[in-house]
């Protein structure tokens, strides 16, 4: 048999008039009525014929067992909401609920039930379909198989009772009874909108071009409570996000210019904590200097933290000029940089991280290192590349259309290396590097060091 939502099902035709309800006194010890339901009728009613407790009646209260009703199911007559077996309504006001004797009697007691519950014993009792969430939300708490409603407003876990007052359920009901209309206008405006695309769109699309989805108002505050929330996002959820905030980046600044400053901070602070992370990862890898080169070529702000004032990339993989007639002999520099205020020019030149600054022995036996073949031929490769560039800047400005960049006293800067670990070398280091007057000296380990001295700046205090 097709599915059939509880109303549709309980409201067919029955040649019989069923189903049927059996009243009865209830036990001396229990006092009341109880009320039960059969879908068989009374001329073919055996002792054993099929039949649930759905009331117990007392002046002061109603007892509902919520049954399912659905006599092709595995579990008719079983309770609706699983572990929750009764709901109890105290009498709301001081006048008693009459003990029922007819059929009638409890159709006429089931009206007195809040607005909320189901009144027609045809579908089994308890909530609603739309409410239903309510019993099962309960049924889901161990050791609770009770719903008992009463006055007030409070909402408490007292196993095996789940105690909710009428005052909260009634405010309960009326926002599950908003969210049901709002969802039912956003999926007929999204099947408008797919109709539409996959129909008249797709048949001429001259005649009907494709309209943009409109996102309700407060759609993502009520998503989020109001961005309180921490949401878990997809991959494409993140880029729709972002996007977002770029298309409303100028609203954004005028109503909460606070909050992007923040958001701001935030998106340097992680791109930052990845950058780090990335950078001791390839120093652990000890890769090639054109990994190196990359690198540094997709964050160029890296470079700039070696020298003292805000500079520029110009171009990385430079030429710096010392061409032949026959095209050979030019001279490369790893990256060409320029100071953003005046544009003087400085080179960089980029060797591996696991480079020897200084020898493995020290000189003469005494606890000095003199500098290593590949620290000196780095000096004397930049140097080299400074005197090319100061000789055939004015031809390369002039080929390049760059009047903003000046060799008024071009910095070298070789990146190599790290600080040795031993006390003896790493004075020989600082002695060697601060003897150079024309060439800085910065390691691997020290930019990072600088990276992370940035960090710890943009973090808010604790």
């Amino acid at each position: 048999m097709a599915s059939l939502r509880p109303s549709v099902f309980n409201q067919r035709e029955r040649a019989d008039g069923g189903p049927f309800l059996v009243i009865a006194s209830a036990d001396p010890e229990d006092d009341g009525v109880n009320v039960f339901f059969t879908d068989i009728a009374p001329a073919q009613r055996k002792p054993d014929s099929p039949m649930g407790r759905l009331l117990h009646v007392l002046p002061d209260r109603l007892t509902i067992w919520p049954l399912n009703v659905r006599a092709d199911r595995d579990d008719y007559l079983h309770p609706k909401y699983g572990s929750l077996e009764r709901i109890v309504v105290a009498r709301p006001v001081a006048e008693p609920y009459l003990l029922p004797a007819t059929t009638d009697d409890v159709v006429e007691l089931l009206e007195q039930l809040p607005e909320g519950f189901a009144k027609d014993f045809r579908f089994g009792l308890g909530l609603l379909w739309e409410y239903r969430q309510i019993c099962e939300t309960a049924a889901g708490v161990n050791g609770i198989n009770i719903l008992l409603v009463h006055k007030g407003n409070e909402a408490r876990i007292d196993a095996p009772f789940f105690i909710l007052g009428i005052t909260r359920f009634h405010a309960l009901r009326k926002e599950l009874n908003r969210i049901t209309s709002r969802y039912q206008r956003d999926a007929r405006k999204e099947r408008h909108f797919r109709t539409y695309e996959t129909l008249l769109h797709a048949a001429d699309a001259k005649q009907f071009p494709a309209i943009k989805k409109k996102i309700r108002p407060d759609a993502i505050a009520e998503i989020t409570n109001g961005g309180r929330d921490h949401a878990t996002l997809s991959k494409h959820d993140r880029r729709a996000v972002v996007r977002m905030v770029q298309d409303n980046v100028g609203a954004l600044a005028e109503a909460e210019p606070q909050a992007l400053l923040a958001l701001k901070s935030d998106i340097e602070l992680v791109t930052l904590n990845q950058l780090i992370e990335r950078y001791q990862e390839m120093l652990v890898k000890g890769l090639a200097e054109g990994k190196w080169q990359s690198f540094f070529l997709e964050n160029p702000f890296i470079l700039s933290l070696a020298f003292a004032v805000p500079a520029l990339m110009v171009q990385g993989q430079a030429y710096t000029g010392g061409k032949r007639l026959n095209g050979s002999g030019g001279k490369i520099a790893d990256f060409l940089y320029a100071s953003a205020s005046t544009g003087n020019l400085a080179l960089i030149e980029i060797k591996k991280p696991g480079a020897e600054l200084l020898s493995k022995n020290p000189y003469r036996g005494d606890d000095v290192y003199v500098p290593s073949t590949e620290f000196g031929g780095a000096i004397a490769q930049i140097l080299d590349q400074r005197f090319r560039l100061q000789s055939e800047l004015p031809i390369i400005k002039n080929n390049m259309n760059r009047n903003d960049i000046h060799s008024y006293a071009i910095r070298c800067i070789v990146i190599v290396g790290m600080i040795p670990a031993e006390h003896s070398q790493k004075k020989s280091f600082e002695l060697v590097r601060h003897a150079l007057s024309d060439v800085i000296v910065v390691t691997f380990d020290e930019l990072l060091q600088r990276l992370i001295e940035i960090r710890k700046a943009l973090q808010p205090p604790e």
